[in-house]
């Protein structure tokens, strides 16, 4: 405590509860506070939505993915929820790897407690806001690496290489435990992109932060903290505070049919959608056109069949036109479709799966389902002419 309290140059306005706890109660616990925006607890409806897109074959056990998590090995974690520091017992005494994790999640406990509305701001809007959610958590995991990066910098380089070859032996028995997860190929690139986005993107923003004003543009930061995934992903757009664009939300009904997740889709939740059935930098040079958008996930427990529809801003026409092809090739390369037909402004394509895009002035309506019935239901509801 005393050394990330040295490192991040704040004290402890009270001292974290630490507790220790079993490694079955680890399982338990990690899987609850790591939220990525589409969890395990997801697992009735999202294999359905994934395979409506063509991300991932029929019969793929999703929840081998989340085995991971369940199965990592345990290592120091700190609950936003309970504001404790939980030590996995086993892991005592703690070797320096571990040591350094737990600086970084220290570092979490500390910022809580100076910026409490923040995080408690994250643990209300995990499921929901997502995008939001996503940047916020992006910004705290971002100060965590920052602080742990300042840990090692203060390290001999005995110490240093300790902790590399800990960190190794770390992966390699976590490589050898026998679990039947997917190889990279199966998992969905939007699942993927969305797994990794707090730690990698979140690093990039803080660090440039820190280069350019130290750990008082940190401290602006957490204070006035990133809305959107956008402006986690584009430092620039951040320092403006680029907001997103205002979009009417829209209150589906369809019999047999629940909402089962809405809000914000944003750039990151884009860049991983488009990027599955294309390259990833045509899809992050699509994705970057994103404005703002308001999006509904319906879904039928009773047959499994799912439908999403998503309105979606571009910030120019020319963002608009890459976007509005971009989703034109995932529908194509992606959806069990046949032929496209044109009404209008919009583009309807019929198959086994059904998909529709309207582009109007500044909007671009995208709806997806595994029912064409409902699908146009859907466009009919959002205003779309499709007679």
């Amino acid at each position: 405590m005393a050394t990330v309290e040295a490192l991040r140059g704040r004290s402890f306005e009270v001292r974290p509860w630490v507790e220790t706890i079993t490694v079955e109660e680890y399982a338990v616990r990690h899987l609850a506070v790591d939220g990525t925006g589409f969890g395990a607890g997801r697992m009735d409806y999202l294999p359905a939505f994934f395979e409506l897109l063509g991300m991932m074959s029929p019969g793929t056990d999703l929840a081998d993915f989340y085995a991971r998590d369940e199965n990592a090995p345990p290592s120091p974690l700190y609950d936003p929820v309970g504001g404790e520091v939980l030590i996995p017992d086993q892991l005592f005494p703690l070797d320096d790897y571990q040591s350094l994790v737990l600086v970084g999640e220290l570092t979490k406990a500390l910022s809580h407690q100076h910026h409490p509305s923040l995080v408690e701001a994250l643990v209300a809007a995990e499921g929901r806001e997502v995008d939001r959610s996503a940047a916020h958590r992006a910004l705290l995991e971002g100060e965590a690496i920052l602080v742990q990066t300042l840990y090692i910098e203060s390290l001999s380089p005995e110490q240093r290489a300790l902790i590399a070859d800990q960190a190794r032996l770390a992966a390699e028995v976590e490589d050898s435990v026998e679990r039947p997860v997917p190889s990279l190929e199966e998992v969905p690139r939007l699942l993927m992109e969305t797994t990794r986005f707090a730690t990698r993107a979140g690093a990039a923003l803080v660090i440039d932060l820190y280069r350019q004003g130290g750990f008082t543009a940190l401290d602006q930061a957490l204070d006035r903290p990133p809305e959107t995934t956008e402006q986690v992903l584009h430092p620039d757009r951040y320092k403006v505070l680029e907001p997103a664009v205002e979009l009417d939300p829209f209150g589906l009904v369809v019999s047999g049919y629940l909402v089962v997740d809405e809000g914000t889709w944003g750039e990151l939740r884009w860049r991983g959608l488009l990027a599955h059935h294309s390259d990833p930098v045509s899809a992050a040079r699509a994705a970057e056109g994103w404005g703002g958008d308001r999006y509904q996930l319906l879904w039928a427990p009773a047959s499994g069949k799912l439908a999403f529809a998503v309105r979606l801003a571009a910030d120019s026409f020319v963002d608009e036109s890459e976007v509005n092809a971009a989703v034109r090739d995932l529908v194509r390369s992606g959806m069990d479709v046949g032929a496209s037909r044109v009404v209008d402004t919009a583009t309807e394509w019929e198959g086994a799966d059904y998909a529709m895009i309207s582009w109007d002035v500044g909007v671009i309506t995208w709806v997806v389902a595994s029912d064409t019935e409902v699908g146009r239901q859907i466009a009919a509801q959002l205003g779309v002419n499709l007679a």
